[in-house]
């Protein structure tokens, strides 16, 4: 069998490898049989079901988007605490699922390793650039080498 050939078979091979996990994956997620709560602009709407039509949310849809919005910010408000150090990024450390399936390990990077460039612009029109460091203390500047 010539390389070609051998490249051919095993492009076959992967296609019908991911069609039956795409259908297998598929066939695994629920489809949503239930009324959906959408909040646009303040309003909150539900969607029904049957007819796809707008309709007014019930007291248990409208408990349920609250509670979900509770938790979703809660979620949120711990996720967007960044650590200081290097040595308080540590306990940030978690294992994520990727859509793929992969699992892989994630960390909050640590502000002392964050840098920002900002461009200020004073009164008389000049610029001024110069890096934001967040607060943490930056590491003493080298000296700078001249001949």
């Amino acid at each position: 069998m010539t390389s070609r050939s051998l490249a051919q078979a095993l492009g076959l091979v992967l296609t019908g490898i991911f069609t039956v996990a795409g259908a297998a994956h598929a066939a695994d997620t629920p489809h949503a049989t239930q009324p959906r709560t959408v909040m646009v602009q303040g309003v909150q709407v539900a969607i029904d079901p049957s007819t796809g039509r707008l309709r007014e949310p019930t007291a248990a849809e409208r408990a349920a988007l609250s509670k979900a919005f509770q938790v979703r910010s809660s979620r949120a408000a711990s996720l967007s605490a960044q650590p200081r150090t290097a040595a308080d990024a540590k306990s940030t450390f978690r294992t994520v699922s990727l859509g793929n399936g992969v699992r892989a390990k994630a960390v909050r990077v640590p502000q002392e390793l964050m840098s920002s460039v900002v461009a200020e612009r004073a009164p008389d029109g000049t610029l001024s650039v110069h890096h934001d460091d967040h607060g943490v203390q930056a590491a003493p500047k080298a000296p700078e080498v001249t001949r």
